[in-house]
């Protein structure tokens, strides 16, 4: 004996919720970001990995991080200080920079898909969510940026 809503599965008659165009808009966006910049991230490990010309040998990076050392430590001995900022902007061309442009560029998803659905927001009328969103952008950026 089928119950009410075995039936109406098996008919096909359940009304599935439409989803909001700004969701669909956020939600891609980051997806296929991410995807690229997984890439980005693997080619840079394997760069890492096979080259010589590093910014942070690697041998030391895995050796300093099972010590224990802290972040400060780690980049002290490398480098012989912490970099500022977005130091791997100059450094694009190792393994080291490659990777780390790769996770910026992961993280830095969110501002265009948040800017992508404001917009969809702002075309559909929602004012006040469109203008939290963008809002929200503008926050995002300036954290990346100072």
């Amino acid at each position: 004996m089928k119950n009410e809503n075995q039936s109406s599965i098996e008919d096909n008659s359940v009304v599935k919720p439409k989803i909001p165009r700004a969701g669909i808009i956020y939600g891609d966006t980051v997806y296929w970001i991410t995807i690229v910049s997984a890439f980005i991230v693997l080619a840079g490990s394997v760069l890492t990995f096979v080259t010589t010309d590093n910014y942070i040998d690697p041998a030391y990076l895995l050796s300093a991080i099972w010590e224990g050392k802290t972040v400060d430590e780690i980049w002290q001995g490398a480098v012989g200080q912490t970099p500022d900022g977005h130091w791997y902007l100059s450094e694009i061309s190792t393994g080291n920079g490659l990777t780390a442009f790769g996770i910026a560029v992961g993280v830095f998803s969110v501002t265009p898909a948040i800017i992508g659905s404001a917009y969809a927001l702002f075309k559909d009328q929602e004012y006040f969510f469109a203008g939290v969103a963008f809002l929200a952008a503008v926050i995002t950026i300036m954290a990346m940026v100072i």
